[in-house]
């Protein structure tokens, strides 16, 4: 779920909050879910919605710190180029990119998970395909 998180977040507080609600928020409802074995598809789409709404509450608010209340911020270690291409796509295509590649999970399962139609997931993979075949096909152009 964490890793669900980062990827739509891109923050470790703010993945780790989101998780945090998600769970207190399926305890809190776990006499609705009408399929037992429906629970993780069921938390994850508690999870996705959570995330989106803290992407929304950002887009709203204008934060621009003061330069001398600024915090140290720590420095995350490098990532391997793939993962870094796949940090900066569209939060659409980075989740199911994530769920299949990194989780291992069918595209049957993400659509499930996610609540959107298996043609979507595919296309969103193909999409998110093409755009870091292009990212990374042009940074390694550029090492050479």
């Amino acid at each position: 779920m964490y890793r669900v998180s980062m990827s739509y977040l891109g923050n470790t507080e703010d993945a780790a909050d989101a998780v945090q609600d998600t769970l207190e928020k399926a305890w809190e409802k776990r006499n609705t879910l009408s399929h037992p074995e429906q629970f993780r598809p069921w938390t994850m789409r508690i999870l996705a919605n959570r995330c989106k709404d803290v992407l929304r509450k950002r887009r709203r608010k204008s934060f621009y710190p003061l330069e001398e209340h600024t915090a140290t911020v720590e420095i995350p270690p490098p990532q391997p180029p793939v993962m870094e291409a796949i940090g900066k796509l569209k939060p659409e295509w980075r989740i199911v990119m994530i769920l299949h590649y990194v989780d291992g999970w069918t595209m049957q399962k993400i659509a499930a998970s996610l609540g959107i139609p298996l043609g979507t997931v595919k296309t969103r993979m193909r999409s998110a395909r093409k755009r870091l075949k292009q990212t990374l096909l042009v940074e390694w152009e550029e090492k050479e």
